[in-house]
């Protein structure tokens, strides 16, 4: 077995190829959740589900009940599958030993799925990885990238009778973000409003309820194009919404470093494509885009004053006890000032 990608892994399930052990983790919540259930649909009747799936928080289950559970045959099956979230393997160097040993005399009738919500890259998690990957099948699912993600907009738009072309998918994701799960509930609204009809931009506009990135995205525009009106009623709206001042500024200064990043990078001769890769902005490529288009407002020395002063903002939320909306507004205002000085 090996590590493997998405497809390897669709594959795998669809043929009855199974493994008997997964390492499955990665940005993407919605394919982790989609694979697992496929896992299960496949390998557990539910007739004998209460027999043969068993479920595991690993913060309060030891290893050695696990795999002691592993080690006992299904109930009228030809799989018990055993699925185990966020076993903190980073705090035992002996856990992972104890999995070791257990690839070393495999049960052919059990799958266990090591399924991590969130993972610290590290030693020890290397260790367990490249162990898995030798006996089993280790996946990292990723962020689908905005193409991919576009595409999948198309096709399950086309499955539930409607239409969407590419320019409206993409800029669907851009006010809804990435999280395909987010993208799917979304789309789902708008096919029933539109029934065999096209979704189209206006469409979108009236019924996509915008991600927190995107609302912040419209703050930073009102900013750059030296509107103040315009910024403090988005600013007054994120206020209303209960949205946390810490959670905007980290948006807004992530605009600002998106917007540095392409102007340094112009600078020295690089493209869209290469600041892409540097920094990772798969499945968000658009917001390359935004910054390049808005990193002609400001000059490098007017984007590296701005990002003084969102560090500065940052530290007094998380050190001071003064009122953070009116840190905030503060901060809105000497950004307004950069931009009209």
């Amino acid at each position: 077995m090996a590590k493997v990608g998405e497809a390897e892994l669709k594959n795998q399930i669809k043929a009855g190829d199974f493994s008997n052990v997964y390492m499955i983790y990665g940005e993407e919540d919605y394919l982790k959740e989609f694979y697992v259930n496929k896992l299960k649909n496949k390998l557990v009747e539910p007739a004998f589900a209460d027999f043969n799936f068993h479920q595991y928080d690993g913060k309060k289950t030891p290893i050695s009940e696990i795999l002691n559970d592993a080690d006992m045959m299904p109930m009228m099956a030809e799989y018990s599958l055993l699925l185990v979230n966020d076993y903190p393997f980073d705090k035992s160097k002996e856990d992972i030993e104890k999995v070791k040993n257990y690839l070393k005399d495999i049960n052919p009738s059990a799958v266990v799925v090591f399924l991590f919500t969130q993972i610290e890259v590290n030693a020890k998690f290397k260790t367990l990885e490249n162990a898995i990957a030798k006996a089993g099948t280790v996946v990292n699912l990723e962020k689908r990238t905005e193409g991919e993600l576009a595409k999948l907009i198309i096709s399950s738009a086309k499955k539930r009778g409607c239409s969407i072309d590419t320019a409206n998918a993409k800029y669907m994701i851009s006010l809804v973000g990435n999280d395909i799960k987010t993208v799917f509930n979304e789309l789902e609204k708008m096919c029933s409003f539109v029934g065999e009809g096209e979704i189209t931009r206006k469409i979108i506009d009236d019924l996509a309820v915008k991600c927190l990135q995107a609302r912040v995205f419209d703050l930073s525009k009102f900013i750059l194009a030296g509107n103040s009106d315009g910024a403090y009623e988005v600013l007054r709206v994120l206020f209303a919404q209960k949205e946390e001042p810490i959670a905007v500024l980290s948006v807004i200064s992530s605009c600002y470093i998106d917007m540095y990043r392409v102007k340094c990078a112009i600078a020295s001769g690089e493209g869209e494509n290469s600041i892409a890769g540097y920094f990772n902005y798969k499945g968000r490529e658009w917001l390359i885009r935004n910054a390049v288009r808005d990193s002609k407002k400001l000059s490098l020395e007017n984007l590296r004053s701005a990002i003084d002063v969102l560090s500065k903002t940052d530290e007094l939320l998380k050190s001071t006890s003064i009122d953070k909306n009116l840190l905030l507004e503060e901060t809105v205002m000497k950004l307004l000032m950069l931009r009209n000085g």
